[in-house]
């Protein structure tokens, strides 16, 4: 079986749209074992300047099996990450961004190449961002632009070669609009996505 690293960052919990939607789609990875991370139980906070010397410390002396180096090494060796979390001020939540800030660890999850090009390390097939929105993004608008997607798409290259998705439902705020059919839709595309999902 395949290893799928479900990262769960639903501040909203069990009534949160993100975490449904979410779990739609991972009851369905075939071939899967589901690791759940809960990203609110962790209060990660942003790193100061002594967690970047003990980050850098140890990098330096290649000592990437401690327990400094965890959160990196279960995303190193995750076969697919579903990370959920909802859309949050045309980004991601800050205790998203904290762990994010774990995963990119020079030397164990990418290097530089010869070329001083950056080389995932990690050896994801799937990236899968899972989320929910209250109104519409607009890429061609910078009020209304995706950075979320473009920013993980960005994490998701730096550290593996896998593929990269975006599962959203949105508009779900908008008044007139009928929220639980969105969310319907959005869930057909769960069930469509993870019945290829390793393809």
């Amino acid at each position: 079986m395949k290893k799928v690293l479900f990262v769960n960052g639903c501040i909203r919990g069990a009534s949160s749209r993100t975490l449904r939607l979410a779990q739609r789609l991972i009851r369905q990875i075939p071939d899967a074992e589901i690791e759940v991370l809960a990203l609110p139980a962790l209060h990660l906070t942003p790193y100061d300047a002594k967690d970047i010397a003990e980050r850098d410390a140890l990098s330096a002396s290649g000592a990437f099996s401690l327990p400094f180096f965890a959160l990196a090494n279960q995303f190193k060796n995750a076969d697919a990450v579903v990370l959920a979390c909802p859309f949050w001020d045309l980004s991601v939540p800050s205790m998203v961004r904290n762990y994010l800030e774990r995963l990119c660890v020079t030397g164990l999850t990418f290097h530089y190449g010869s070329d001083n090009y950056p080389v995932g390390d990690c050896r994801l097939q799937r990236f899968v961002y899972v989320t929910t929105r209250g109104g519409i993004v607009d890429n061609t608008d910078p009020v209304l632009t995706d950075h979320a997607s473009a920013y993980l798409r960005s994490i998701c290259k730096l550290l593996s070669q896998g593929r990269f998705d975006t599962l959203a439902a949105e508009g779900l705020d908008i008044v007139g609009n009928d929220a639980e059919a969105l969310l319907c839709e959005a869930e057909a595309q769960a069930d469509q996505l993870a019945q290829h999902f390793w393809e």
